[in-house]
């Protein structure tokens, strides 16, 4: 029979299943076992050197780490990449946290006034007194609450505008009410005075008949909060009409803070810090124009290095390099310079205070760089100590300085009777030293508004040309311990959470790499010994063989 014929007449085959499935699993352990133990026999060579390939994975898996661990020191250590990672989270990006802080600050400063009440005005007007008499009151203390109201995002850019609120704080006012009476100079009468200074003899006269028919007088009776958030009296409410036929904005009513209360006109423009964080804050235009054109330089004018005050370049704040916050009641940047480390929240937070230098009110002579703030056209500079603000205040003659006139002219000094200038009065921020923000601080700055003695006017007649007459003087004060809860939990994290990952970051990194570098020696070294005593080992050759056989 063929082996054809006998293929046909056996059964079809069918494989069994079970059987085949029950050898793999039977089979298996061993199977594994003897892969791995090739592995183990297998060799890998490396530049000539013979390893095995279980010892080549490993050593490859520790030179990975090492450089990974490598390039960590090297990023943590020589780059600002830990920083910048940090510093992005404090660009103003919407629906962010930093946003949320940055539209409406938890942290809510108190807004001090310290009025000069006048005392012997009637002794002065009828020449009894030779110098007015000021005796300070206060401080009348109010609850500023800040938030930016209609943003508009433009690239890295925002434009924004200030809305502040203020409320009254009996229990912070010392006793003090805003119904007090208090005596204060009648600066828009001043500022009719100022304007027409140098008009002819016939307007002043009509000025001054104007002035007594609206019975207006050098000085005003009037409460405390409404000098302070604003009043409207009918020489006021003249000048409103006067301004407004100008094409000006003048303000609804007349006070210390009334250009404040409220949603401001002005709109601001800054960098968000998205693109650099180190731009963040600073001012890229201010009512549509990237700089200002009030005074007589582009250097004094310009304001592209300046933040509105709350947010400062980290690396320039982290450096102590100085820092400048635009003030819009004196038209012009202010300059704050490193003074030294301090402690905050009783003494558990480091800070850098920064102040405002003394000789930011000097006259040329002293600082040169003030030149630019004179008059140019008149040929006119402020005496020492003092700041010429009307250019920025509808021709109001407004000069600020520090309380009491510190660190001006004596002249100043001896124009009235009762002030204090001896006393220190500094301005200075608290700020994160590695972020940047500020954390506590005081601005404190004096208003004083200048007579300028016009002949005709004869409001003016009992005064010197040129006295200086202090109103009030104002601080924003930012304290410590009145932070709020959320507030102080992220300085706190900022500066022990942040620190901590980035120390362990910086020396795990020293000693991951440490670690897999000692992890690789011992292995080459091991297998280096290794070797060398597998050589050392010589065959014996056939005549010592039989010598030993013998």
């Amino acid at each position: 029979m063929s082996r054809r014929d006998e293929s046909e007449k056996m059964p079809p085959h069918k494989p069994n299943i079970e059987k085949n499935c029950g050898q793999i699993f039977s089979k298996g352990p061993t199977i594994t076992r003897e892969i791995f133990e090739k592995m183990q026999k297998n060799k890998t060579y490396i530049m000539g050197y013979q390893i095995q390939t279980r010892q080549f994975w490993v050593l490859s898996g520790l030179s990975v780490l090492f450089l990974l661990s490598l390039t960590g020191v090297v990023a943590m250590w020589f780059t600002d990449m830990f920083d910048n990672a940090v510093f992005a989270n404090l660009a103003i990006i919407p629906d962010t946290q930093s946003y949320d802080m940055w539209v409406k600050p938890s942290p809510k400063p108190l807004l001090k006034v310290h009025i000069f009440n006048y005392t012997n005005v009637p002794e002065f007007e009828s020449r009894d007194d030779e110098k007015l008499n000021v005796k300070e009151v206060g401080p009348y203390v109010y609850e500023a609450a800040l938030e930016r109201v209609n943003s508009k995002f433009d690239g890295s850019h925002v434009s924004y505008q200030e809305q502040r609120v203020y409320k009254f704080m009996p229990e912070l006012s010392i006793g003090r009410k805003q119904n007090d009476r208090v005596i204060v100079p009648n600066i828009p009468l001043f500022t009719a005075a100022s304007l027409n200074k140098h008009s002819t003899f016939l307007t002043r006269v009509g000025i001054s008949s104007l002035l007594n028919s609206l019975n207006a007088k050098p000085f005003l009776s009037l409460p405390a909060h409404r000098f302070i958030i604003g009043y409207e009296d009918n020489l006021y409410a003249l000048s409103k009409s006067y301004m407004k036929f100008q094409n000006q904005k003048p303000y609804e009513h007349f006070g210390l803070v009334s250009s404040n209360a409220g949603i401001r006109d002005d709109v601001v423009t800054i960098n968000t810090g998205a693109s650099d964080i180190n731009k963040i804050g600073l001012i890229e235009s201010f009512n549509g124009e990237p700089a200002l054109n009030f005074w007589s330089t582009a250097e004094c004018n310009d304001i592209s290095a300046a933040t509105d005050g709350t947010l400062f370049s980290p690396r320039l704040v982290r450096n102590k390099r100085p820092i400048q916050f635009y003030l819009k009641e004196m038209c012009r940047p202010l300059p704050l310079h490193f003074k030294e480390e301090v402690k905050i929240l009783n003494g558990k937070i480091p800070a850098y205070r920064y102040t405002l230098p003394e000789n930011v009110f000097d006259t040329p002579e002293r600082t040169p760089s003030n030149q630019c703030y004179c008059d140019l056209d008149l040929g006119e500079c402020p005496l020492q100590g003092v700041f010429n603000a009307t250019p920025c205040t509808f021709g109001a003659p407004i000069f600020m300085s520090f309380p009491h006139f510190h660190n001006a002219d004596p002249a100043l000094k001896e124009g009235v009777t009762g002030l204090n200038p001896d006393s220190v009065y500094e301005t200075y921020a608290d700020l994160h030293p590695t972020l940047g923000f500020v954390m506590a601080g005081k601005n404190r700055i004096q208003v004083n508004v200048q007579v300028a003695k016009a002949f005709g006017i004869s409001q003016v007649n009992m005064f010197e040309d040129g006295l200086m007459l202090p109103v009030a003087w104002i601080e924003y004060v930012l304290e410590d311990k009145t932070l709020p809860d959320d507030m102080i939990s992220i300085i706190f994290q900022t500066t022990f959470t942040l620190r901590s990952v980035e120390l362990g970051l910086k020396y795990g990194c020293i000693l991951s790499t440490g670690v897999t570098l000692f992890c690789i020696l011992m292995i080459l070294k091991n297998k280096w010994a290794r070797r060398e005593r597998t050589s050392s080992v010589r065959p014996l050759q056939a005549n010592e063989e039989i010598c030993m056989s013998a």
